[in-house]
């Protein structure tokens, strides 16, 4: 066997032989000058038809590839640790492991399945990439195969809003867009994430709906298209955004699940708002704010809300069955035994949500001279249960013939005792008392003529009565119940005559202390008779 260094090619027969190719093709003078000539020799035409085909793995140098090479064969025993004992893994560190080498694996193929000869933009290897990502356990309604238009909220001259917000695109839209504005959007004075600090509040005190403010969503820093859809189509949209609040919650708090499967949302502060009088036909199936007294309230009810039936022939379970406010859902033919009936409501397997029906009454002090006060029966549903009791005033986004309220707002929350030239920089404009607030009325009870600066801040347009503005103050402050012995109970309340003149600022101290103290109801002696006044 003669050596010709790497132009010599070697092929095995079929006895066991080697024979050597003497078609060696020599090299011509001006491959010397030729880089990739002097690089590759003659194997260049090879690689180049091998770049454009593939490679030719069945050549007649194949077995050049199994000829022996010592210096390769020979394996190091650096890293290899053979006189330390190796405790076993446990079933879980096993699993664990073994989740996590599936998964790199899937990866890699998928990558390989997705790889194309040829040059790739940047475009697409991104694309791919993305498409490699492992998707979330969480219900991402919003990813979606086909495009959707950037204006399919706002294009939909040709039918209603009601119609328009029951496609499924517009649905996707709407909740992919409510989720943007829960994460992203921030406090203007702040520059903090508004509504994920309000779910981290939310789920700390283990509440079951979120507050959205319709200012920060007509905002042009929010979702406009959706603060107008809103009133026009509530039920269609307030169910996505439902679920997207739902879905940002178990998000950041996978846990949650097990508190509620479904956090609602609660709008607050919508900008017009129509009396029980006014209420008519224009106002169905939207969603309006509106007023009043609650008289009565009834107690606390199961609502069907998932139904599961008994079929009595084959005592198979039937459902569930979703139970809308609107309708209701009935099964028609048993899938067991095909029978039509009769089928009985499964009482252990059904959901239940609590329900509680009030009746409000137009408040005293807007009825006109000579007229009764309207009333309207309100639905409530989950947590705003038992949110009111008999004579508070409350106001509420609602929607639909029987009002099913949305968001309840006590008015004596935004009352709260306060004079506003006093403590106008102590509150703020929410609706409760924060820290700061508390620690501020604290100190300012230390002053040692708090009474004199109290009874100086009512009603301070008015000059002089001093004796009048501090029997008022009194009775906003009201006394202390007592009962002596347990045998007589006295009321805490105090009650304040006033009498004089036409034109001694009566009734405009009546007026003020009306939008001072929480649960106050001017009126006249033709309606006395409402909730709260004897």
């Amino acid at each position: 066997m003669s050596d010709t260094g790497d132009n010599e090619s070697v092929a095995q027969s079929r006895d066991g032989q080697e024979q050597v190719d003497d078609n060696v093709v020599p090299a011509s003078d001006n491959e010397e000058d030729d880089p990739i000539a002097e690089l590759y020799g003659d194997e260049r035409e090879e690689y180049e038809e091998e770049d454009a085909n593939g490679e030719d793995l069945f050549r007649d140098d194949m077995l050049r590839d199994y000829r022996d090479q010592p210096e390769l064969d020979n394996l190091s025993a650096s890293g290899i640790d053979d006189t330390s004992d190796i405790t076993e893994l446990s079933f879980d560190a096993r699993r664990r492991a073994e989740i996590a080498m599936a998964r790199r694996d899937q990866l890699s193929m998928e990558d390989e399945l997705y790889w194309e000869d040829g040059d790739e933009s940047a475009a697409s290897l991104a694309r791919r990439r993305k498409r490699l990502v492992p998707r979330q356990p969480e219900e991402d309604i919003d990813e979606d195969d086909g495009e959707v238009p950037i204006d399919i909220l706002e294009n939909y001259h040709d039918r209603s809003a009601r119609d328009h917000c029951s496609d499924e695109a517009v649905g996707r839209e709407v909740f992919r867009r409510f989720k943007k504005f829960l994460n992203f959007f921030k406090e203007p004075v702040t520059n903090q994430n508004k509504y994920i600090l309000s779910i981290r509040h939310m789920v700390a005190e283990n509440r079951l709906s979120l507050e959205v403010d319709y200012n920060d969503l007509s905002n042009e820093n929010g979702e406009p298209h959706i603060a107008f859809l809103l009133p026009e189509a509530p039920v269609q949209v307030l169910e996505r955004l439902d679920q997207a609040v739902t879905a940002v919650v178990t998000r950041i708090f996978p846990w949650y699940k097990r508190v509620t499967n479904e956090v609602k949302v609660r709008v607050k502060n919508l900008p017009s708002e129509e009396d029980i009088r006014l209420l008519r036909q224009i106002h169905l199936n939207m969603l309006i704010k509106t007023s009043g007294v609650v008289t009565v309230t009834t107690g606390i009810l199961p609502q069907l809300s998932v139904l599961k039936y008994d079929c009595k022939s084959c005592s198979f379970v039937l459902g569930p069955f979703v139970q809308r406010q609107d309708e209701e859902t009935k099964p028609t033919t048993c899938p067991s035994c095909q029978s039509r009936g009769p089928f009985e409501l499964n009482t252990e397997e059904t959901i239940y949500h609590n329900y509680q029906r009030i009746t409000i009454q137009e408040s005293p002090n807007l009825v006109a001279a000579g007229r009764l006060p309207r009333s309207k029966e309100v639905i409530l549903l989950g947590d705003l249960c038992d949110s009111c009791k008999p004579g508070d005033e409350i106001g509420f986004p609602v929607f639909n013939t029987v009002i099913i309220a949305n968001h309840i707002v006590r008015k004596d929350r935004l009352g709260l005792f306060y004079f506003p030239k006093l403590l106008k920089k102590i509150f703020k404009e929410s609706d409760s008392l924060t820290d700061e607030d508390i620690k501020a009325i604290r100190e300012l009870a230390k002053h040692p003529q708090i009474a004199q600066r109290i009874f100086a801040s009512i009603a301070p347009t008015i000059y002089g009565h001093d004796d009048v503005k501090q029997a008022v103050g009194l009775a906003l402050f009201r006394g202390q119940a007592k009962n002596p012995q347990g045998k007589h109970r006295i009321r805490g309340d105090i009650n304040v005559l006033l009498c004089g003149d036409p034109g001694t600022a009566k009734s405009q101290f009546l007026r003020y202390v009306a939008h001072l103290a929480p649960r106050s109801i001017l009126t006249t002696g033709q309606g006395a008779s409402a909730v709260g006044l004897t």
